[in-house]
């Protein structure tokens, strides 16, 4: 990037000017390019030469069939004046025959040569593209004009900015079965098509967006004007007795309003990570669109009431802050100018973990097998995929959330195939009580142990949740009794979320099967009946929920 080009020096020397210049080539600078160059040259000498081969072929067979035009005249006058040399015949009939078999084979082997060298001359110039895109034979130069006042050895220190070069998080976990603990391998995905290449370097990994902005932004003030009501009144007062087409259009505000929030995050972003502004045209455009992004946002606000109120709730909390971290990496590194993704190790951590299963019958019979992880390590973890494995076994792959120093996560590790849940209906009563309907519900909750040892499993399930009020909901008897785990109770417990920390007997299944019993009973307006929301659609609040409590686990 050309305008971040600057220099620094010590005292007895003075930075007068710094210019950038490129300089074309006749070869590219790379060693690893120039192979390739060199290569794709060979080959194209190798086409060529089979090009001027095959045209020798084709002037041999023009002359064969002339051949073969003169003497089939001469042979029919021989035979017309009874003097025709047969021998003569024959012997120019085989060298003929001979020599278009000679031909034919001749012309076949350079075909199949030419496809094999076109196929591997594709194949190079494709690697050539891939080490090479957005490349120019050009090489860049720093130009620096100083002013040093005494004699002696002195350094200048050249700083600039490149883009396409990148970096994304990624990491391998293990465990072994028992430990209390698992090893998190931490690497970086590096990407970079600076086209230099960068050997034996000290590389730091930085999520800072760099910047050489001095001044910062001005908040520009926020203009409105009222309007004619489209909705003739409070639009959140009248939510309940409106037409479903009302309804409707009201939901298509609200996403239109949403669309526009996301937008003005992204625009506000962009501008955030612009890293040079050198006039003053630049500084107020940006400023201006910065202003315009955050205009967006306030507009939500003052519009959020009901579904609007909950639908900026949910933006909001979909937002997360990024941590602004540096990884020096110790010794020195080579990362080539290229465009596929080279792995650097950040870091090899060994993390304390407590293990446990969890079944959801209600969601499918496995039982699942998860680490509670503390980082109790020195640096933070960035969000970022992960491949798991288990006593050496590939299991499967996940994400990591962005984990904080001494914050926990939890990282799956499959399914264990000699456990499994599932759950049963087992009963419904109904009665009238007055002008209310009571409905009453039993179930039971079974597992299966076929280790030989005792398990540990944390089970849920969940009874209806209503927010809105009009049902009551009670929660009956039951055989166990609910985890008192506080984070359960303060995340899932208020949404009627079920959970049970038990212990399943080895060998247990069949008639000695591990069973939680429990009932509940729902009271409503028994000229009314209960619908259930399939898409969230209506209450965009329970979507935002459920990502709070997946965030909670």
């Amino acid at each position: 990037m050309p305008d971040s080009l600057y220099a620094s020096a010590p005292d007895g020397l003075q930075v007068r000017a710094v210019r950038y210049r490129t300089r074309a080539v006749g070869e590219a600078p790379r060693e690893e390019i120039r192979d390739l160059d060199a290569a794709i040259r060979e080959l194209e000498k190798d086409l060529r030469k089979i090009g001027k081969d095959q045209l020798v072929l084709q002037e041999q067979k023009q002359y064969l069939e002339k051949l073969q035009n003169f003497v089939a005249p001469t042979a029919q006058a021989e035979l017309t004046h009874g003097v025709l040399n047969a021998k003569t015949l024959v012997d120019m009939s085989v060298y003929l025959n001979e020599q278009r078999i000679n031909l034919a084979e001749r012309a076949f082997e350079l075909k199949e040569k030419e496809t094999a060298l076109k196929e591997e001359l594709d194949l190079v110039r494709r690697r050539r593209s891939e080490l090479t895109r957005n490349y120019a034979k050009v090489e860049r130069e720093a130009l620096v004009f100083i002013d040093k006042a005494a004699a002696g050895a002195a350094e200048i220190q050249l700083s600039y900015l490149v883009n396409q070069a990148t970096w994304t998080p990624s990491y391998n976990i293990r465990a072994a079965e028992g430990a209390a603990g698992v090893e998190v391998e931490y690497n970086a995905l590096a990407e970079q098509m600076s086209g230099e290449d960068w050997s034996g370097v000290a590389l730091t990994l930085s999520t800072a967006s760099p910047t050489m902005i001095a001044d910062s932004p001005v908040l520009a003030p926020l203009l409105v004007t009222l309007r004619e009501n489209d909705y003739g009144g409070n639009r959140s007062a009248q939510m309940p007795g409106q037409a479903q087409a009302d309804q409707q259009a009201w939901n298509q505000d609200i996403d239109e309003l949403k669309g526009k929030y996301k937008k003005a995050q992204q625009t506000l972003r962009e501008q955030q990570g612009l890293a040079l502004l050198r006039d003053r045209k630049g500084s107020v455009t940006r400023n201006w669109e910065m202003n315009t992004a955050s205009n967006q946002f306030q507009e939500l606000e003052l519009a959020a009431s009901g579904s609007g109120a909950r639908a900026l709730r949910e933006l909001q909390e979909q937002k997360t802050l990024g941590l602004s971290v540096n990884y020096g990496l110790p010794g020195k590194t080579s990362v080539a100018s290229r465009s596929d993704q080279q792995i650097v190790r950040i870091a090899k951590l060994s993390l304390p973990a407590e293990f446990r299963n969890v079944a959801i019958p209600l969601l499918g019979e496995e039982v699942y097998r998860q680490a509670s992880i503390t980082n109790n390590s020195e640096i933070a973890l960035l969000e970022g995929r992960t491949t798991v494995y288990l006593e050496n076994d590939f299991v499967g792959n996940g994400t990591i959330p962005m984990v904080a120093r001494g914050q926990r996560f939890i990282a799956g590790f499959g399914t264990d195939p000699q456990l499994r849940a599932w759950r049963e209906f087992v009963s419904r009563d109904e009665r009238f009580q007055g002008g209310n309907r009571e409905v009453s519900f039993q179930y039971r909750l079974v597992l299966d142990n076929y280790n030989t040892d005792e398990m540990p499993v944390r089970v849920f399930d969940r009874l209806p949740y209503t927010p809105s009020g009009g049902v009551r909901v009670t929660l009956g008897e039951m055989t166990d009794e609910l985890s008192d785990d506080k984070e359960y109770l303060r995340a899932w417990r208020p949404h009627n979320i079920l959970r049970w920390d038990i212990a399943v007997p080895a060998g247990a299944a069949a008639t000695t099967a591990r069973i939680v019993r429990y009932d509940y009973t729902l009271e409503y307006d028994r000229n009314k009946s209960i619908r259930v929301l399939e898409d969230g659609k209506a209450d965009p609040a329970i979507r935002a929920t459920m990502m709070d409590m997946m965030d909670a686990r």
